[in-house]
C-alpha cells in the first residue's frame, strides 16, 4: 500500500477537548521528531481514508505552540494555543501516516516545544539561490518544527537586497567577476560573472510564504566588516574614500574592507538601508553582523581616530561597540531588536542586544552571565558546512570547508552547559548554519543539511526528551524518511550506515 501524507487535511471545528480515559492508556511504538513530550496508546485506531477531516480547536490557556493531537476516537483531533500549534501538530501527524499509512494507532499526544526561536541560516551570498529554493528550504524548516529563517543577504563576495535608495548595491555590488575553484588558498578561478538578488517584491514574497508556515524571517546586514560588496558600489564609505577600487570579492576568508566608523555617511546608509529592511520584514530580530571586523582600517583612518578622540575611546573594538549601538538605538525607535554575532560582547554591548554564540559555546555562556539573551549556534555542534565524516574522501562526500561534524555531535549538544538556573533563562534559542562557499547548488544545501536538521529539531525542541543516538536515528528513518523521498530530498545517508 503506497503510505501517503497528510500535513495539511482540512479543519473543522472541535467542541470539546477529547482525552483518554484512568487507566485506558498503553505504550505505542511511533517513531516522531522532535520526541514530544508525551505519547499516549489509547482508545481505537482512526483510518483517514474514512476520516479525512482533522477536527481543531483553539484553547489561549495553552502556550501558543502546544498542542494535543488525538486520534484514538475513530477520529483525529487538534487542540492547540494557536494556529502556530495546530500547525505544528499536523508536522506529527504527517510523520504518523509516513510509517503507519491510511490506519493510525489511537494515541493521545501532548507537546509543546522547549524553546521559543529555533532557527536555521541559509548564506545566499557566496552562492545564490532562487526564490523557489528558498522556499523549498523553508519547507524543510517546517517539516523539522524550526520557526526561525536566518536569511543571510549581504557579503563580501554579493549583496542580495534590493535596496531602492542606493541602486548600485545590485547594480554593481550583486555580481564578482569570478569565483574560486576549489579550496582557499588553489588560487584557481572560474572566469566567470556570477550574482544575483532578491527584488523587494521577492523577499516580500518569502516573507509571506514562510508566515504562512509560522516561520519568522530574521533578515541580516553585515556591519561593520564583510562589506566589500557595499564598498564597491559605495566606495566613499570605506575609510579609504571613493576613490579606491574596492571590489566585491572573489575568494573567501576574512577581508581588512570595513565601513568607516567614523564617517557620519556610513551611519546614514546604514540607518536607510534598515529603514528599507524594517519596512520588508516584519520580525522582531534584525540580525546586523558584528563578526570578523578587523580593525586595522581604523587604526590608519583619520576620522576614526578623530571619532575617538572625541569619544574618549582607547580601542578600536569601540569604535564597533559605538557604531552597533548606533544602529541598535535606531531600529528600538522602530520597535525592532537587534541579534549580532559573539564578536559584538568584545567593545561592550547594551543589556537589550541578543547574542548568537558561534565561536563555542563561550560567547554564550558570557553573556548570558552578563544577562543578556542568547541564541546558542556552536560551530562546535551546527555549523552545516562541515564535513559529515571522518573522512570525506573515502565516503565519497562532496566538497565542504572543512571540519567534522557528524549527526551524532549535532545531537549531543547541551545548551545550558555551565549555567546555573537564572542564566539558562537567557538562553532564548537554538541554530544550526549553512555556509555556503563551498555549496553551490540546493541539492547541495539539502545534502548538508538532511538529517543534521532532525538532530537540530530534537535539541531546540524538546532536550529533555532525547533518546539515545541509535533511538534517534531509528527514529528519522521511520518518521522522516520515507517524508524525504517523497519529497524527493537529497538527504545524506552516512549515519545510516554507521558511518561517522
Amino acid at each position: 500500500m503506497k503510505k501517503r501524507f497528510y500535513p495539511l487535511l482540512a479543519a473543522v471545528a472541535l467542541t470539546a477537548l477529547s482525552a483518554c480515559g484512568v487507566g485506558e492508556t498503553y505504550p505505542v511504538d511511533l517513531s516522531i521528531v522532535p520526541n514530544p513530550v508525551s505519547v499516549l496508546g489509547c482508545g481505537k485506531s482512526v483510518n483517514i481514508q474514512e476520516n479525512p477531516a482533522v477536527k481543531t480547536r483553539i484553547n489561549k490557556k495553552m502556550g501558543a505552540e502546544e498542542y494535543y493531537l488525538d486520534t484514538h476516537k475513530g477520529r483525529i483531533e487538534i487542540t492547540a494555543g494557536s494556529e502556530a500549534g495546530v500547525f505544528w501538530a499536523r508536522q506529527t501527524l504527517a510523520q504518523m501516516a509516513a510509517q503507519c499509512g491510511d490506519v493510525l494507532p489511537g494515541v493521545r499526544i501532548h507537546d509543546k516545544p522547549t524553546f521559543s526561536y529555533r532557527g536555521a541560516h541559509l548564506d545566499c551570498c557566496r552562492h545564490f539561490f532562487t526564490v523557489d529554493e528558498v522556499k523549498a528550504f523553508i519547507d524543510i524548516l517546517a517539516l523539522h518544527k524550526i520557526n526561525v529563517f536566518h536569511w543571510h543577504l549581504t557579503e563580501d563576495q554579493g549583496w542580495r537586497a534590493e535596496i531602492k535608495e542606493y541602486p548600485r548595491l545590485t547594480e554593481v555590488g550583486s555580481v564578482r567577476k569570478e569565483t574560486l575553484v576549489g579550496h582557499y588558498g588553489s588560487n584557481t578561478y572560474d572566469g566567470t560573472p556570477y550574482g544575483g538578488f532578491y527584488t523587494q517584491d521577492q523577499m516580500r514574497d518569502v516573507v509571506d510564504y514562510a508566515a504562512a508556515r509560522f516561520i519568522t524571517v530574521v533578515p541580516e546586514i553585515e556591519m561593520p566588516g564583510h562589506a566589500s560588496a557595499a564598498l564597491a558600489s559605495y566606495p566613499e564609505l570605506g575609510c579609504r574614500g571613493k576613490d579606491y577600487p574596492y571590489q566585491v570579492q572573489t575568494t573567501w576568508g576574512v577581508f581588512p574592507e570595513v565601513f568607516c566608523a567614523g564617517n557620519p555617511e556610513t551611519v546614514t546608509f546604514l540607518e536607510n538601508v534598515l529603514d528599507e529592511i524594517c519596512d520588508i520584514f516584519p520580525s522582531e530580530y534584525i540580525h546586523i553582523g558584528g563578526d570578523e571586523a578587523p580593525r586595522e582600517e581604523w587604526e590608519k583612518c583619520p576620522k576614526c581616530q578623530a571619532l575617538m578622540k572625541e569619544k574618549g575611546f582607547t580601542r578600536e573594538a569601540e569604535l564597533q561597540s559605538y557604531l552597533i549601538t548606533t544602529v541598535e538605538q535606531y531600529l528600538a525607535e522602530k520597535g525592532r531588536k537587534i541579534i549580532g554575532w559573539d564578536e559584538i560582547l568584545e567593545g561592550g554591548v547594551s543589556q537589550s542586544a541578543t547574542v548568537m554564540s558561534w565561536r563555542g559555546t563561550a560567547g554564550g555562556i558570557a553573556a548570558a552571565k552578563m544577562g543578556n539573551d542568547v541564541i546558542m549556534t556552536p560551530y562546535s555542534h551546527f555549523y552545516l558546512d562541515y564535513y559529515q565524516t571522518g573522512d570525506p574522501k573515502a565516503n565519497g562526500e562532496p566538497l565542504a570547508i572543512g571540519g567534522h561534524l557528524p549527526l551524532s555531535k549535532c545531537y549531543s549538544f547541551d545548551p545550558y552547559d555551565q549555567l546555573n538556573d537564572d542564566e539558562k533563562a537567557h538562553i532564548k534559542g537554538i541554530q544550526a548554519n549553512l555556509w555556503t562557499e563551498y555549496v553551490a547548488t540546493f541539492d547541495h544545501v539539502q545534502h548538508m543539511v538532511l538529517p543534521r536538521m532532525a538532530a537540530l529539531a530534537e535539541v531546540a525542541w524538546n532536550p529533555e526528551g532525547r533518546t539515545d543516538y541509535d533511538a534517534f536515528v531509528g527514529r528519522i528513518e521511520k518518521g522522516l524518511l520515507p517524508i524525504y523521498g517523497e519529497r524527493g530530498y537529497r538527504y545524506a545517508d552516512y549515519a545510516f550506515k554507521g558511518i561517522e
